[in-house]
């Protein structure tokens, strides 16, 4: 009947502690230190065009009219892309366009329009400009940006420097 086995303060404290740390990065980071990812959302392939020749992107804002909007910002992770891209919208008609994972380890930065910058989503959280130089580190490396334009109704991304 006595089938419960004590347990002393020592191993108590110990998965108590791991338990709770757990807890409190998952409510803080939403988990997303754990894989790499952030909560930017993937642009529908139908709204882009990669032109192999000219090694540029184009963007089909009447296919990703979110994109319009001040603030917002899409990711491109495409096998035919060296690296995954952020593109933002930082306003005034003002386009944004970087790869995606942060110089200091490789996780994926946001854009946090109500500060104007993006941010590396681990716990570490790099921070650089909207020109992708570091304001905030462990970083020691800016973002390097694609040069971008918009062409009408389509946002262009050059590929080489």
């Amino acid at each position: 009947m006595n089938d419960i086995k004590k347990v002393t303060r020592r191993e108590f404290m110990i998965t108590t502690t791991a338990v709770v740390s757990g807890v409190c990065l998952c409510g803080l980071e939403g988990c997303s230190i754990f894989s790499h990812y952030g909560d930017t959302p993937a642009i529908n392939p139908e709204a882009y065009e990669i032109q192999d020749l000219t090694k540029t992107i184009g963007i089909f804002l009447d296919k990703a009219p979110d994109l319009l909007n001040e603030g917002y910002a899409v990711k491109i992770i495409d096998s035919r892309l060296k690296e995954p891209l952020i593109i933002a919208n930082t306003g005034d008609d003002c386009f944004k366009a970087f790869p995606i994972t942060c110089t200091h380890n490789n996780y994926e930065v946001e854009y946090k329009h109500d500060k104007k910058e993006f941010r590396c989503i681990n716990i570490s959280h790099s921070k650089f400009s909207t020109d992708g130089t570091v304001t905030f580190g462990p970083a020691d490396r800016p973002l390097t940006p694609y040069p971008i334009h918009r062409q009408g109704n389509n946002l262009m991304i050059s590929l080489v420097g």
